[in-house]
């Protein structure tokens, strides 16, 4: 390779240089409207003899080989969309209607975000596709993180349920609903009308990548669909009527699931990696009690882990952040839930959730809302459906005025008390032991005020004491409030309320938050919950215990890995998350509760592929309370093959792939460790200072020497290609660099460089 840099440091002679701080940006390649229309397929779930097509939708092609990504309302058959197969739908030209075309089955389904990801896998008339041959039009993966406010977004979908083309909206993003477990994004919102058949489909950033899945349940009243519409002859009796079978269709979509939500499904089903055998999988019986929400209180923040910040029945103007919180029982992922909200009574589109799918399992404490800005002044009320039935209703918040002066607790925290009586923790989970502490800041409080704290293992309150507030100072932090039991605090699920009498002898509530009782002490001052430990990978199971320990790493063409390890003091239906990655990108992740005793040894967890497992890093994680409680990745990581993906798991419609090997020139050998940089394409390598900022992207080889480049290289035109400049290092060699490396859209991906260094 030392002879080809020489080459491209010769050649860049013959093009223009380019020059530090320039003021126009590089060029940007945009995906026209007809490519993405081209990547848009009909997705219809068809019953057979006769054959009658129960429910459409739309989906996305995201890969050439037949991967899409839609809607899992779309692809599940259910007494209301029953099927015997998924049929695939293309519009061959454009404006023409779609085709039934493909047969596609599903490889990963989320009921509760409402995701699946299909494949292509036949023809129409039956015959089977082989692996590899599709060549298919498709989109990308975009980074729904980096779309803001007021950004313009292209909506694509098929607006109707028989001959309508494809259709393009285009809209403006006008805000971000946060949901309980999603974060501050678990939904984008837009300013556009869409149609309910468009649920599936795609929400395009400005460079033409896929960053949201316009997502809306049929509407539902009294438990049936609002919007049912009969189109075929189902029972055969010659004429269409309301006898038949309908076919049922969304309301307005006005909110859209972002595309990070569905990366790691997607990554999944490239990779055909499924989740294996675990020793205790949780299956819940059917609640035979009714759904029901309770409880809503209106906080203005949500902490680390998804806990209110603090109960508001009045904020001032300007207050931009709202959270509606809430208790619920007997629900189920897949439920259609509903939010709306009035603001002085008129009911508020932005504020509102529209029908959705739930996703938060089958007891505990959930949340919707977000920032708004500005957000107006007013009486806001809350009102929750589940199925089209109303469930809870909140009181009125009101938005307006100046900074309350009413006495307020806010921002709980707890912890344990060490053997000088000091608080020590500060956690959302502690470890069993005697006491419990909280802490808490307060505001506007006066001595002798009334106040009242209420303690709850589960559902049962296991203390209460009205006290009287001695502190003379109206503002600060207090950590006195306690609670001991002789036996010690089992491993549980607890709750503390905190509550102000006021001068006429109202009680009302302040301060919330849950938290769990967990483990053994342990850590600095045994203030932190050890509950997981001996964290081992197998490459199989046998009695409940490891076969075949992997010390160093699994071999390549490894079939399945398993994650063992053991744990103490957490109760049977404690929530917890577990998750795996893949080279630090998120593949599997699943909510669900502790379904063991509460001690015990080798609890399992495992990956399977097909046939095979990818050359990648895998890593494990257990979170419980928004606290993650695997901490040292020397322990939960493990290396198949050479530890990193041969290839991007996502086919990239755009930009090129940058990889190669860097080697010794007298030995041949690779070194590991050498650092490859792709500078910004207004920086040369005269101007590169080693600052951040001035780096396009950067890799670090492999033991082989080998690397590859996480991002892609945008790609400039024939006429006007950019030009980038690169900086190749290894401690103890001679370093490389060259300017004027052209990349325009003919330019081969993955473009590898195979470079030579020489020994200082």
């Amino acid at each position: 390779m030392k002879h080809i840099i020489s080459i491209l440091v010769i050649c860049i002679s013959l093009i223009p240089a380019v020059v530090s701080g320039q003021s126009d940006p590089p060029p940007q390649i945009e995906f026209k409207e007809e490519d993405i229309k081209q990547a848009t397929v009909f997705v219809m779930q068809v019953r057979d003899n006769p054959t009658v097509v129960s429910c459409v939708g739309t989906g996305t092609l995201v890969s050439g080989d037949g991967l899409i990504l839609t809607n899992a309302h779309l692809v599940e058959s259910t007494d209301t969309c029953p099927s015997d197969r998924i049929v695939i739908g293309l519009s061959l030209r454009p404006e023409e209607p779609p085709v039934p075309t493909y047969v596609a089955d599903v490889l990963e389904f989320s009921r509760g975000l409402d995701l699946a990801v299909l494949r292509i896998t036949s023809f129409l008339d039956g015959r089977l596709i082989e692996a590899g041959t599709l060549e298919l039009p498709f989109v990308e993966l975009g980074d729904s993180n980096l779309v803001n406010v007021d950004d313009t977004v292209l909506v694509v979908g098929y607006p109707g349920i028989e001959n309508d083309p494809v259709q393009t909206n285009r809209a403006t993003i006008t805000g971000f609903t946060a949901e309980a477990n999603f974060g501050e994004r678990a939904w984008i919102r837009t300013s556009a009308e869409i149609p309910g058949v468009m649920s599936g489909g795609g929400m395009y950033d400005s460079n033409g990548r896929l960053i949201g899945i316009p997502t809306i349940a049929p509407t539902r009243v009294a438990g049936s669909v609002l919007d049912c519409r009969e189109v075929y002859d189902t029972n055969g009796d010659g004429r269409i009527s309301s006898a038949d079978t309908c076919i049922p269709i969304g309301g307005a979509i006005s909110a859209v699931r972002p595309s990070r939500l569905a990366r790691g499904l997607v990554r999944a089903a490239a990779l055909s990696i499924e989740l294996g055998p675990e020793r205790t999988p949780v299956i819940l019986p059917p609640s035979e009690a009714e759904p029901a929400f309770d409880r809503l209180i209106v906080t203005t923040g949500v902490n680390e882990a998804g806990m209110p910040v603090n109960v508001a029945s009045r904020v001032p103007s300007g207050t931009n952040s709202m959270y509606l919180f809430f208790d619920y029982d007997n629900m189920e992922d897949g439920m259609v839930y509903e939010l709306r909200v009035t603001i002085d009574g008129r009911p508020d589109a932005i504020e509102s959730l529209p029908p959705a799918t739930w996703s938060g399992g089958r007891k505990g404490m959930w949340y919707i809302g977000g920032t708004r800005i500005p957000r107006p002044n007013g009486s806001y009320q809350y009102t929750l459906f589940i199925d089209g039935r109303q469930a809870a209703i909140s009181q009125p918040v009101q938005v307006g005025g100046g900074a309350s002066t009413d006495p307020q607790f806010s921002d709980l925290i707890f912890g344990s008390q060490d053997s000088l009586g000091q608080f020590v923790g500060a956690d959302y989970v502690i470890p069993e032991g005697n006491i419990i502490r909280a802490r808490f800041s307060y505001r506007n409080i006066r001595p002798g005020l009334q106040w009242r704290q209420m303690w709850y293992q589960g559902d049962a309150l296991v203390h209460d004491s009205t006290q009287t507030w001695t502190a003379e100072q109206p503002q600060g932090s207090t950590d006195s409030p306690a609670i001991e039991s002789p036996a010690g605090f089992p491993s549980s699920r607890y709750r503390l309320e905190l509550y102000i009498i006021n001068e006429e002898g109202n009680v009302y509530l302040t301060a919330t938050s849950d938290f769990v009782v967990a483990g053994g002490a342990g850590g600095a001052n045994d203030a932190q919950a050890q509950i997981f430990d001996n964290f081992r990978f197998a490459q199989g199971v046998r009695s409940n215990l490891p076969l075949g320990v992997v010390e160093e790493g699994f071999p390549r063409n490894t079939g399945s890995i398993y994650v063992f390890f053991n744990w103490r003091q957490i109760e049977n239906g404690t929530p917890w998350t577990w998750r795996w990655y893949v080279d630090g990108d998120l593949l599997i992740e699943t909510n669900t509760q502790w379904s063991e005793v509460a001690n015990g040894e080798n609890y399992f967890i495992s990956l399977v592929g097909d046939p095979t497992l990818p050359e990648a890093t895998y890593t494990f994680e257990i979170e419980i309370n928004g606290i993650i409680m695997t901490t040292n990745p020397e322990e939960t990581e493990a290396e198949i093959g050479i530890g990193q993906l041969p290839v991007d798991t996502f086919a990239s419609a755009e930009g090129v792939r940058v990889s190669g090997f860097i080697t010794d020139a007298e030995t041949g050998d690779g070194i590991p460790g050498a650092v490859f940089i792709i500078l910004q394409a207004d920086f040369d390598v005269s101007d590169f200072i080693w600052d951040a900022e001035q780096v396009l992207a950067l890799a670090e080889t492999d033991g082989r020497g080998f690397f590859q480049m996480q991002d892609l290289v945008p790609r400039g035109t024939q006429e006007v290609p950019i030009l980038y400049s690169i900086v190749v290092r290894a401690d103890g060699y001679l370093p490389v660099s060259a300017d004027g490396i052209d990349v325009t859209e003919t330019t081969e991906s993955p473009m590898t460089f195979n470079i030579e260094l020489n020994q200082d």
